[in-house]
């Protein structure tokens, strides 16, 4: 009987300490009573010699993949050469390099298999991400395509009458959203008064004054008069105090007035119905 048959209990004893002893680094797949039995294939695995036995590099991948911590695998090869050496016996240094060297294709064979599953899941979690980042750029111009719809809200309110209700800052970018919204509804509609609603606008300086003149003379281009409506008190101080002119904008107090006024401009008005017309009447009266 050779020298590693003879204390075969024992390194599978001193294997076992050590990896329990770091019990902690192993993954969820390798529960604690497995470990005698990783602890039998490792000393089957020093002291076999024929083909039908796992290679050290194979052991190694195979331990990895079941979720051993690497931390107890070097502590038991340490224990092993401890071992063998306390045995002695015949050939002791060729033993101890046999075993150093199984034991060390283990350990070579298990860090193979975790730099690969390593890599596997940085390349699944770039996949994952990149995924990710498309989707969000993705929801990004959904919702910049929405906002930049409802930034130019151009309503129709009668035959030839457009509202635009302006909300917030007008920049630049804004501005020419502004002006190209506004000149395909005039083409749209067939608009003809078209009345700028900047009641939701805190702010008007220049910049924001020559937006609105620009749009308003390139609507004027197409045959439409623009109707400025919702000054209040700040804004028109404001106005008054930068020198900003209109040039020959109309401005009106309110919505109400501007609709009024695109009105009377078509030859029409707005007037309340007789009490007791047909057109009050529930049906069936």
């Amino acid at each position: 009987m050779s020298v590693l048959h003879a204390i075969q209990d024992e390194l599978t004893h001193v294997i076992g300490t050590a990896l329990a002893r770091h019990v902690m680094t192993n993954r969820g797949g390798m529960l604690p009573f497995r470990l005698p039995t990783v602890a039998r294939s490792l000393v089957e695995g020093l002291i076999a010699t024929d083909s039908t036995s796992l290679t050290a590099h194979e052991l190694g991948r195979a331990l990895n993949r079941q979720g051993l911590g690497l931390s107890g695998l070097i502590e038991a090869q340490s224990m092993v050469m401890e071992t063998i050496a306390l045995a002695g016996g015949t050939g002791l240094a060729e033993l101890i390099g046999g075993a150093s060297r199984f034991i060390g294709g283990v350990i070579e064979g298990f860090s193979v298999a975790e730099a690969t599953e390593i890599h596997r899941q940085r390349e699944e979690m770039e996949r994952a991400f990149m995924a990710s980042a498309a989707q969000q750029r993705e929801q990004e111009h959904l919702l910049r395509s929405a906002i930049n719809e409802l930034s130019v809200p151009i309503i129709p309110v009668y035959n030839g009458i457009l509202v635009l209700p302006l909300i917030g800052s007008i920049d630049s970018h804004r501005a020419n959203q502004i002006t190209e919204g506004l000149l395909d509804a005039i083409s749209s509609y067939q608009g003809k008064i078209i009345i700028i609603d900047i009641t939701g606008v805190p702010l008007i300086d220049t910049a924001t004054a020559n937006h609105l003149l620009l749009a308003a003379r390139a609507a004027e281009l197409l045959g439409s008069q623009v109707i400025l409506v919702g000054i209040g008190p700040e804004i028109a101080q404001t106005i008054v105090h930068s020198g900003i002119s209109l040039g020959k904008m109309i401005t009106l107090a309110n919505l109400q007035a501007g609709i009024s006024y695109a009105l009377g401009y078509q030859g029409m008005g707005i007037r309340a119905l007789e009490q007791g017309s047909a057109a009050t009447r529930p049906s069936g009266y």
